[in-house]
């Protein structure tokens, strides 16, 4: 819902929103310069953007009408009730109907035999509880404002769906009826809009923060209503959700307040080296570092995920290695880089293969963090039997620094993480990412990548984007290199 409108309704997401947390939907309607805009929101939307163009090809093969949003909200349901009224058979693409302040825009409306039935497409690839909700909310506006349905349905993305590159999408869509599961929840939806209108009229409702916030989405304004909590925030020590949340609202705020007899090993680990103010790195660090022979490879790979896909031979939400880092320790004062990025447009999956395995050459271990990496490489043997001997000996020659950096290193500042991201903070704070251009995590990265490729993307920035793809990975892989120094030391 536009900001502008957003006094004059409710829209369905914000209705099922209010399920979830109260608070969440009176903050958005009466304190909208709180919405946060981040690059995950962007790349769930443009993933939902993506499946909804596809739907109108598949859906308006032989025709259709598309209500546009540009003009506004009002205007189009005044278009919607025009089409209507003027007998429209074809399908209609984001009819919009408004019921009691409740709003809809229904992705696909068909006409079969005088009656109509809404199509609710979801970028998804199973049908969640949440759609079923989502669908019923739908179901009640459209059948209050006058329309005899025949049923509801949603499209889902399929994902063994395997791309021929022929332009054609059909069975990428798998329409599932749920007429009869959102006949068990509509009777709710009454209640739903009553206490929706209710919340609006009345003061922001306290409602403790809890794993309700992060379900079925994550809450924008999580930080809002989340407690202060200090430096070493309870939630720090992991484990169960919820119970989290039990210590914070018992007062239970900081990782060193927590009854020991109340901690898994792990836990106690962590408020023990948080209490003591001092990060532990064991023995076994310096032991692994002293194990590994020359030359050292540090690799990573970045991916570009598609929920439609764009190449042939792929199938939805496939992770495509697109670029890829090394950095090469010959001897321990000797240190190259090597990397590599397609930015062509065209698969890039091959050529990241082929060179790699001429950057990795035949023996070394080769340093990954997780085993990600793994995966990566064991696709691409699928894909490219003909080069299966070569990439299984990169892979027989991968090391895991996870679990030796989860083994024997912790500092109170990775609050219970032993991400990358969370681990080299501690160990090497001149690597900043946050300082990098365009590209400061893997999301961010395949949102580049998708810029660079594109067609419209001026030669300029499309260059720019190159060197921001490439100082990114370049970082992650410079920072195994930083860990196992910081291993020699220990």
């Amino acid at each position: 819902m536009a900001p502008a409108e957003a006094a004059h309704g409710l829209s369905k997401s914000r209705l099922i929103s209010s399920l979830q947390c109260e608070r969440r939907l009176w903050l958005e309607v009466h304190r909208p310069d709180r919405a946060e805009t981040s690059a995950t929101k962007e790349a769930v939307f443009a993933l939902g953007n993506e499946v909804g163009d596809v739907a109108r090809r598949i859906y308006g093969a032989d025709g259709g009408h598309l209500v546009p949003y540009d003009p506004g909200l009002t205007q189009a349901v005044a278009e919607t009730r025009r089409l209507l009224a003027a007998g429209q058979t074809d399908p209609i693409f984001e009819a919009t109907f408004a019921h009691r302040g409740v709003l809809v825009r229904v992705d696909v409306l068909l006409r079969e035999s005088g009656r109509y039935r809404p199509v609710e497409v979801k970028a998804s690839t199973s049908v969640k509880d949440v759609h079923i909700d989502d669908c019923a909310i739908q179901k009640w506006v459209l059948e209050h404002e006058g329309l005899d349905l025949s049923g509801i349905s949603l499209a889902r993305v399929d994902s063994s769906f395997v791309y021929a590159g022929d332009g054609r999408y059909d069975g990428l869509l798998v329409e599932e009826d749920v007429t009869e599961p959102v006949g068990k929840v509509e009777s709710k939806v009454d209640g739903w809009v009553e206490r929706a209108h209710q919340l609006l009229e009345e003061p922001e409702p306290q409602k403790d923060v809890g794993t309700q916030c992060s379900d079925p989405y994550d809450c924008a304004f999580y930080a809002y209503c989340e407690p202060t909590l200090g430096r070493y925030p309870v939630t720090g020590l992991g484990g169960n959700g919820q119970k989290a949340f039990d210590r914070m609202h018992s007062g239970l705020i900081d990782i060193r307040d927590v009854p020991e007899d109340d901690l898994t090993p792990k836990q106690k680990r962590i408020q023990r080296v948080t209490a003591s103010g001092t990060p532990e790195l064991l023995p076994g660090a310096a032991e692994f570092e002293a194990s590994l022979p020359y030359p050292r490879y540090y690799l990573d790979f970045e991916t570009a995920r598609f929920a439609v896909p764009i190449w042939a031979g792929t199938r939805p939400y496939e992770q495509l290695p697109s670029q890829w880092s090394c950095h090469v320790e010959d001897s321990p004062s000797a240190l190259r880089h090597v990397d590599f990025v397609d930015l062509s447009g065209e698969p890039p999956m091959r050529r990241v293969a082929e060179t790699l395995i001429d950057a990795l050459g035949t023996e070394g271990p080769i340093l990954v963090y997780s085993r990600f990496e793994a995966s990566i490489l064991n696709d691409l043997i699928t894909r490219y039997p003909d080069l299966a001997r070569e990439l299984q000996a990169v892979i027989d020659r991968l090391v895991d620094l996870l679990p030796v950096v989860r083994e024997n290193y912790y500092h109170p500042d990775m609050l219970g993480s032993w991400s990358i991201k969370a681990v080299i903070p501690t160990l090497a704070p001149d690597l900043n990412y946050g300082s990098l251009d365009d590209v400061h995590d893997g999301l961010e990265a395949q949102t580049a990548y998708l810029e660079a490729i594109s067609p419209d993307t001026p030669p300029d920035r499309k260059e720019a984007l190159r060197g921001s793809l490439l100082e990114y990975c370049r970082y992650d892989t410079l920072a195994m290199v930083r860990l196992v120094e910081c291993f020699r030391g220990g």
